[in-house]
């Protein structure tokens, strides 16, 4: 016979049972919009039974059923999804990243528009061509000193926002590493938490997603794998492991080795600033000494030293085909001497020419105060080479526009007169202008560029083409990574995230169940009280 109070004992059980699954609704539905929470739920199962008491076991069939207990809470998460996830969710990092310093290089070069440089190229080069017949006019060659000055400085503004956006990067970098490092801290702190309450038997399960919480915002910044064991996580970047039970190993922005995330975007990002700067940096060197073949439109005035014959500056191919390399004598039928032994060559009209850039070719001309000299210098103290950043028009040029050389003619009397240009000359300001239009060899200038051969507006457009091309396809990763995140994000939320509409249901079926054990506490009172208070009292 089973002991009085067994039916009480019983229906106290599914009170607590049902008052625990109430209580896990409600926690569900107040956290509900809390970032990285998981759906809990109760596992109810049958207590442990007992046996009917008898003097024999076979007196009477089966086991007495003791009511109901709680298994454990669980957390409702999908490890696959989780990690699906967060492998995603690094690309899409790394594209946003890439995709936003694309659209600052973008911003930079400006292009097409009415300021950015290959307008600026294009006035520089319409100052020459309207040099060319008006020589002798100081108003043409403020012009082509004015224009040939925004030239240099709109390079060195792109260079300079170009470095400045580095800088930028190079912050950021060094700020979502400390990022991340406090991830790993508060996680690795997390897992002391999580494994001292374990040891006891409990399951820390809020504890848990503040942990699953911080690793998914880890997965946006570098490309992390975490495993568990024994409770605690231990987490990669980059293949490295940077943090196993609570020990840390903290990343340095200065010796970064990551595979994905934000990090990767930015490394990545640094490296296309730095290439376009490689790219502007060939460009301005390409056009003041960028190798190129010229022909040139009128003839050609070389005047020999001290009586010498002579010699050709650069490689000549003449217009009836005679061939001469830089250094070479100039032959005799193109020589004529002066009176005091100066001997002058004219080369004919449609001579070709291989120079250094406009610097070569402004070298061979004449200006209004003798030879040319360089139109473009570096501005580096340490004498380094013409770059976007250094590019600038000559001083001497800048203080006086007469050393403008735009001619290719002069008509020294003897061998001391100045070899100033011919008035009226401006057959150089045309071959200058014709610079637009010739190809120039990229292959010398020590980078890699978009072209190893071809004109100024050509090597420019294929720079700005490559990153129209660059953005689109940054553009598109991202798009697809958003969809393919958002899709895992839904199914994650799907097993992970609460519904209200699920939780009120529940909460209903748990108040049902509440009620009804209530009510068992009341029919087994009622026994009692009968039992106790109504028996024994025949005859009284």
């Amino acid at each position: 016979m089973l002991w009085t109070f067994f039916g009480l004992e019983t229906a106290v059980r599914g009170l607590r049972g049902q008052q625990a699954a109430i209580n896990t609704t409600s926690h569900n539905i107040d956290n509900a919009n809390t970032p990285g929470y998981t759906r809990q739920r109760v596992d109810l199962a049958a207590s442990t039974p007992i046996e009917m008491p008898s003097l024999y076991k076979t007196a009477t069939p089966g086991q007495i059923g003791t009511g109901v207990q709680v298994e454990q809470i669980t957390r409702l998460r999908d490890q696959f999804l989780d990690d699906q996830y967060r492998h995603q969710n690094q690309y899409l990092g790394e594209w946003n990243v890439r995709q936003d310093a694309l659209d600052k290089i973008s911003a930079i070069l400006n292009e097409p528009s009415d300021s950015g440089l290959a307008t600026v190229m294009q006035n520089f080069w319409n100052a020459w061509g309207k040099l060319g017949p008006n020589s002798d006019d100081l108003a043409a060659r403020m012009q082509v000193k004015q224009t040939g000055i925004a030239v240099a400085q709109t390079l060195n503004q792109t260079a300079k926002q170009l470095s400045d956006l580095d800088a930028d990067l190079q912050r950021s970098l060094q700020a979502k590493v400390t990022e991340v490092n406090s991830y790993l801290n508060q996680i690795a702190a997390l897992n002391n938490q999580i494994a001292e309450i374990r040891q006891v038997g409990d399951q820390p399960n809020d504890l848990l997603d503040q942990r699953d919480h911080l690793v998914d915002q880890l997965s946006q910044l570098a490309d992390v794998q975490a495993t568990e064991s024994g409770g605690t996580y231990t987490l990669t970047i980059g293949g490295q492991t940077v943090l196993q039970n609570s020990t840390v190993t903290a990343l340095d922005a200065n010796n970064l080795t990551v595979g994905g995330g934000e990090l990767k975007g930015l490394l990545e990002a640094r490296q296309d600033v730095a290439s376009y700067r490689a790219q502007l940096d060939a460009f301005a060197n390409g056009l003041a000494n960028g190798k190129m073949t010229m022909k040139l439109p009128g003839d050609w005035t070389l005047v020999g030293s001290g009586g010498a014959t002579p010699t050709f500056p650069v490689d000549v191919t003449l217009a009836d085909g005679r061939q001469f390399k830089q250094g070479d004598q100039v032959p005799a039928d193109l020589i004529t001497t002066l009176a005091d032994g100066t001997q002058v060559a004219t080369i004919p009209k449609g001579a070709t020419v291989t120079v250094n850039g406009l610097n070569g070719l402004h070298r061979l001309g004449y200006s209004l105060n003798g030879p040319g000299g360089d139109f473009f210098v570096s501005t580096d103290p340490n004498g380094g080479p013409i770059t976007a950043a250094t590019i600038a028009v000559a001083p001497n040029i800048v203080s006086d526009v007469g050393n403008i050389a735009a001619s290719l003619t002069t008509a020294p009397q003897s061998g001391t007169d100045p070899k100033t240009g011919l008035a009226g000359d401006g057959t150089l300001a045309i071959a200058v202008n014709n610079i637009k239009d010739a190809k120039i060899d990229y292959t010398g200038l020590g980078v890699a560029t978009p072209l190893t051969n071809g004109t100024l507006d050509d090597y420019f457009q294929a720079v700005i083409g490559g990153l129209g091309v660059q953005s689109q396809e940054a553009e598109r990763q991202v798009a697809n990574q958003e969809v393919l995140v958002q899709q895992l994000d839904g199914k994650r939320q799907s097993v992970s995230g609460v519904s209200i509409d699920e939780e009120m249901a529940n909460m209903i079926r748990f108040q049902q169940a509440y009620g009804a054990s209530a009510r068992m506490v009341t029919a087994i009172d009622q026994m009692l009280d009968k039992l106790i208070n109504g028996t024994g009292v025949v005859g009284l």
